[in-house]
């Protein structure tokens, strides 16, 4: 469990909101939590594009990639880049600015200046995005 503040998603009488935690929802101690099951989704992926290498871009999804890769970063207290995410998604430069333009345009991510170099923006998820982030990994 992280130690550092995070939303966590409750549903009240009167709709899904957001509030500031410390902790995750009550779960049996054994249970993973939303961390180790965004690493399973990653590990996953990972190994279906390993047993279908030969057409593995059938089975791309950048967007749900980014949004993984920027949970767990979040999880772990480090921001990514804009060039760590392009490094690991394995699309071109064009694609995936393309793919982080349309996740923020939905509110999905934001970027703020990390230094002069436009490819170190730093990303990270928004708040409406993290509350749907730890609810699907909840549920699963």
């Amino acid at each position: 469990m992280s130690d550092h503040l995070r939303l966590r998603y409750e549903a009240p009488c009167d709709g899904p909101t957001a509030t500031t935690s410390t902790t995750a929802s009550v779960r049996d101690a054994s249970s993973p939590t939303e961390l180790d099951r965004a690493r399973a989704l990653i590990r996953q992926r990972d190994a279906r594009s390993a047993a279908f290498a030969p057409v593995r871009l059938l089975f791309q999804d950048p967007a749900w990639d980014i949004l993984l890769g920027l949970f767990v970063a979040y999880e772990k207290g480090t921001p990514l880049t804009i060039d760590a995410v392009s490094t690991a998604s394995g699309l071109s430069d064009v694609a995936i600015r393309r793919w982080l333009l349309a996740l923020e345009h939905r509110g999905l991510i934001t970027s703020w200046p990390h230094d002069a170099d436009l490819a170190a923006r730093s990303l990270g998820l928004t708040d409406a995005a993290l509350t749907m982030m730890l609810q699907f990994l909840q549920d699963i």
